[in-house]
């Protein structure tokens, strides 16, 4: 073998040795060796840099941790249940003595409400007293009273001639656009009170469809996002009760519910807009993130997942629409201003009308007083229920979201593992 053989073998094994030595990462021997090494090497440093990491969400958390999550979950809500009594946190029927209507019912509410005529008629005329209707149109049937002895008294110390054909002909002009006036109003107020209630049922539906849908696509790749966004839904409801009851106040709930999430607490609380909104707002911002692909930082939700979320939290905005709406959109007051004056002018005619007949005095105060006691009553129950948030069973049904949405995080918790037979088939059809 010549010299110049042995010379191209030697340059022929150093070039191997200093690839072989490339691929194992000790770059520093290996670019002093060739020229065509650190050509090699700097392509292979460049492409490495240009490939952008993705990064993922912690996945596959362990039982224990997700079991960790889940209890500091329902401390939480323990703590709400533990809060000190204010106006938020009363039953509403612990606060009207009458009223039946500011509570969800039960069976044995039906069967008391549903008795026999004569025990019914027996309750409700045993609870007159302490009526609250009754109690806040008393002073205007003293009136009427008033009036009415004035105007006998006045009549039959002066002699005045009173025609009784003139004031029952007046009488019988103004009782049928009376009559239509308080039963439109009454009407109208009613609607209103029952589209609020609609309103809450879909509150109570959407909270409870969505925390089912955030549990079971959430909870198992990241439990600390589908739990924060549990706590909003529970807190949803006791914050719209809150916004539309004077003296309600949820800042205490806020704090007891993400003591252990300050810069959600701090948001919350500081929130430019009315919190219900801020709570939307905040569960669509997580949902947005969550729904992102696997690279991009979220757990890649499926389309039609993200919808059906989407569509609940429309639901829950339509909730708080309808409620601001009924809130700050009164029956208009000139119709309510209309029905008190012709009221007024009916009560003022009817003493007269009844001093013209010649009857005496004890049953014209005892005819005034009952026809005041029964239109007055009326108007008074129509303009109650044109503001239904006080009437409405607020209470129950803020509990009954909270409730809901502990059950629902409770269930996909300790739900079973899929049975065996789907499990070898749905890997077959993979597989395939």
């Amino acid at each position: 073998m010549t010299q110049q053989s042995r010379s191209f073998i030697a340059a022929l094994f150093l070039v191997v040795v200093s690839i072989f030595l490339a691929f194992s990462n000790d770059t520093s021997s290996s670019s002093s060796s060739s020229p065509f090494l650190l050509l090699f090497v700097h392509a292979d440093r460049s492409s490495s840099h240009s490939v952008k990491q993705p990064f993922t969400i912690p996945k596959n958390y362990s039982k224990l941790l997700l079991e960790k999550s889940l209890a500091r979950f329902h401390n939480d809500l323990r703590r709400i249940n533990n809060l000190p009594i204010s106006s938020l946190t009363t039953p509403c029927w612990e606060v009207s003595r009458d009223s039946t209507f500011t509570k969800s019912w039960t069976y044995a509410d039906w069967e008391r409400h549903q008795a026999q005529s004569a025990l019914r008629y027996a309750r409700h005329v045993g609870t007159w007293i302490v009526s609250t209707t009754a109690q806040n149109i008393i002073p205007t049937i003293m009136v009427v009273a008033a009036w009415t002895v004035l105007l006998f008294k006045a009549t039959y110390r002066f002699s005045f001639n009173m025609s009784a054909a003139k004031f029952a002909m007046t009488l019988g002009f103004i009782q049928a656009p009376i009559l239509l006036l308080l039963t439109l109003k009454t009407n109208r107020s009613l609607d209103r009170m029952l589209e609020t209630r609609k309103a809450w049922g879909t509150l109570s539906r959407a909270s409870r469809s969505l925390t089912g849908l955030v549990g079971t696509h959430v909870l198992e790749d990241d439990p600390e996002s589908a739990l924060l966004i549990a706590r909003y839904l529970a807190l949803v409801g006791w914050s719209l009760k809150a916004s539309f009851r004077k003296n309600d106040d949820d800042t205490d709930m806020i704090c007891a519910l993400f003591q252990d999430f300050p810069q959600e607490r701090e948001w919350l609380l500081k929130c430019p807009t009315k919190r219900p909104i801020g709570i939307v707002t905040r569960i669509r911002s997580l949902l947005s993130v969550l729904g992102r692909d696997r690279s991009h930082g979220g757990i890649s939700i499926p389309p039609i997942i993200m919808l059906r979320m989407e569509e609940a939290l429309q639901e829950i905005e339509t909730t708080i629409g309808v409620c601001s709406r009924v809130f700050s959109s009164p029956v208009p007051p000139t119709y309510t201003r209309h029905t008190s004056r012709v009221l007024v002018l009916y009560m003022f005619l009817l003493p007269a009308a009844l001093v013209g007949t010649g009857v005496s005095l004890l049953p014209a105060i005892v005819t005034s007083t009952f026809a005041s006691y029964v239109l007055v009553g009326i108007d008074e129950i129509g303009l109650e229920i044109e503001y239904p948030f006080y009437l409405l069973p607020m209470f129950s049904m803020s509990k009954s979201i909270q409730q809901e949405v502990e059950n629902q995080i409770k269930l996909l918790s300790c739900i079973p593992n899929m049975p065996s037979h789907l499990t070898k088939s749905l890997n077959a059809k993979n597989h395939y």
